[in-house]
Order: C-alpha cells, then sequence, then structure tokens
C-alpha cells in the first residue's frame, strides 16, 4: 500500500536480539506509513541506490548513496520517497527487541487491506497493537501521553472484540526464521 518492501538480512533470532538488518525498498513515490519514534533503539539508513528524503528530528535531508544516516533513540523520523525512481536502502535497529514482529505485523496488516490507503490499521487494531508493542515505537503525534491514554482504554475493549497485538498475514507469506 505504501510502496514499501523489505527483505531480512538478519533478525533479533539470528543475533541474540542484538541487531536487526533489512534491506528497504521503496517505489516511487513509496513512503514508510507514519513518522514514528524508536525509543530505545538506534536506526542507521545508507542509501544504496536512488534517493530518499529522510526526515530525523526537524530536519529534512536528501539523502543519497554513500552516506549513512543516524536516528538516535528518542528522535522522529520517516522516509519518503519523492522522486521518480525506485530507491534500495540498508537498514539497522540496534537492539533488535521485537522489531522484526512489529514489522511483519504490519506489513501483513496491510497485506490483507485491514489499513487505510496510508497503509494505517484502524484504532482498535491501532491500539491492541501499539500497547504490545510500546517499547519498539509510537507515533511521533499525537502527544505521546494522549496516545497512551487512548491506546489503554482501547486496547482492552480490541482484544476482547478478538484483536491481538501480533497479525499474521491470511494471505502473504512472511519468512520465518529458524529457532
Amino acid at each position: 500500500m505504501t510502496g514499501e518492501r523489505a527483505v531480512f538480512r538478519s533478525t533479533r533470532h539470528e543475533t541474540d536480539g542484538k541487531l536487526l538488518e533489512a534491506d528497504y525498498h521503496l517505489t516511487a513515490g513509496g513512503y514508510v506509513a507514519a513518522a514514528h519514534v524508536h525509543p530505545r533503539q538506534e536506526e542507521t539508513f545508507e542509501v544504496l541506490e536512488g534517493r530518499v528524503r529522510i526526515r530525523i528530528g526537524g530536519r529534512e535531508i536528501l539523502a543519497e548513496p554513500g552516506r549513512t544516516y543516524v536516528v538516535p533513540p528518542g528522535v522522529a523520523h520517516r522516509i519518503v520517497n519523492h522522486t521518480s525512481a525506485s530507491a534500495h536502502l540498508y537498514s539497522t535497529l540496534r537492539p533488535a527487541m521485537l522489531s522484526d514482529e512489529l514489522l511483519q505485523t504490519m506489513w501483513a496488516l496491510a497485506s490483507d487491506g485491514r489499513t487505510n490507503r496510508r497503509g494505517i490499521p484502524g484504532l482498535l487494531q491501532a491500539a491492541v497493537s501499539g500497547a504490545h508493542f510500546r517499547g519498539e515505537l509510537y507515533l511521533a503525534g499525537p502527544p505521546l501521553w494522549l496516545q497512551d491514554l487512548v491506546f489503554r482504554t482501547l486496547a482492552p475493549l480490541g482484544r476482547a472484540l478478538g484483536y491481538r497485538g501480533v497479525y499474521e498475514s491470511r494471505t502473504a507469506p512472511v519468512r520465518r526464521p529458524a529457532d
């Protein structure tokens, strides 16, 4: 839906939780669904092909091949491929925490048509997944206290109605790590 695709190079299972690595592909006009924050993880991006705009904090960067961009923990960021060509990035998250599971959940929801056209799940699913993955990610806005209030209030209702924090696609195959 958002023109993004990732192929994991290594997951938390393969790195003892130290690292999540992925090749990240964005189609022309593709984007990360929402500006977000990793409260306890450092994320890096290296553009391998193409050009993208990366907003890190309040700074917008035209990212080109050959440079690595670092997003410290607690800093809002978002990537948009503003060009008419596809882009390929190498991305890492340190430590990995549950981020592979979070990404698979968000992409599975989109693959199964359980998000809006911008890739955002409905409010009850967002509340349940947001509460489940709170340590990995939260939205850059609205304010965190409001997100926490809404998610804590709606997550029990969502779970009672059958929503789960981790969503597995009914249609799209997902690579499972070997345990």
